[in-house]
């Protein structure tokens, strides 16, 4: 549209609510959850989740209110940016996605080697408070991956780490993912770069991040296993979580498969 300001957006792989916050931004004078659901390719239930998420933290608000729930009509009136206003249930900040963002901008500018208590003091900013503990374990999963220098120094003197240059990758840090073995996934690159079959005893397995479609897939398992308990007799499929299903087992390139 002429005369209108661009903004920023989020490269790389996407998380269901930062693809919903992107159709938000987009659509900003007047959306609704259907519209943001064609435009974002979520789901409606999600989306409506979010939009009161939203709502109560002042975000958008309710500007039409015919009948039913997904014709109603929202308007930004925050705009927060290129990121997704990470909210709880009840439209308050949640901070914990900072925790690895603030090790890994540390570990980038301050760029040599570092001690545990040096990243653990520097990155606890922003409403975030690390530990040394949890720090360690980060960084001893990005030391495994091949990210970070790490130097021991023996019992009485702390260990050092130091990022490996052509490892800065980005802005985005990498996210520590644990199925059966550690995994490191790099959103700078879109790409699964470090998995290993056993695993260290070193390895972080604290500040996991299962991924989005893993959590998909747990929710829509949860789902049939509770329709299956709560049905003594013959099971009749709701068309909601069918068509959600087989959404989900779509590969890439289906149609209406979800990336």
């Amino acid at each position: 549209m002429a005369g209108r300001t661009p903004h920023l957006l989020v490269t790389g792989t996407k998380e269901p609510r930062q693809r919903m916050w992107e159709s938000i931004r987009l659509l900003r004078p007047g959306f609704s959850i259907n519209d943001i659901a064609r435009r974002s390719g979520q789901q409606p239930n999600d989306i409506s989740r979010y939009f009161q998420a939203l709502t109560k933290a002042g975000i958008i608000k309710l500007i039409e209110c015919p009948k039913g729930k997904e014709g109603r009509v929202f308007a930004l009136v925050s705009d927060e940016g290129a990121e997704h206003p990470r909210l709880n249930s009840k439209g308050q900040r949640t901070y914990a996605h900072l925790a690895t963002e603030n090790i890994w901008r540390t570990l980038r500018i301050l760029n040599g080697n570092l001690t545990v208590e040096d990243v653990a003091q520097t990155a606890s900013t922003g409403g975030v408070v690390l530990t040394p503990i949890k720090v360690r374990q980060y960084m001893n999963a990005l030391a495994e991956a091949g990210y970070l220098e790490k130097t021991e120094n023996g019992v009485h003197t702390q260990d050092t780490y130091r990022l490996i240059s052509a490892k800065n990758t980005g802005p985005r840090p990498p996210e520590i993912r644990q199925l059966d073995s550690l995994q490191v996934y790099d959103p700078n690159l879109s790409k699964l770069v470090f998995a290993e079959t056993t695993g260290t005893a070193g390895a972080d397995r604290s500040l996991v991040e299962p991924g989005i479609a893993l959590l998909r897939t747990r929710d829509l398992l949860a789902e049939w296993l509770e329709l299956a308990n709560n049905n003594k007799g013959p099971i009749t499929l709701p068309a909601d979580l069918t068509q959600r299903t087989r959404l989900e087992l779509a590969t890439p390139g289906e149609s209406g498969g979800l990336q």
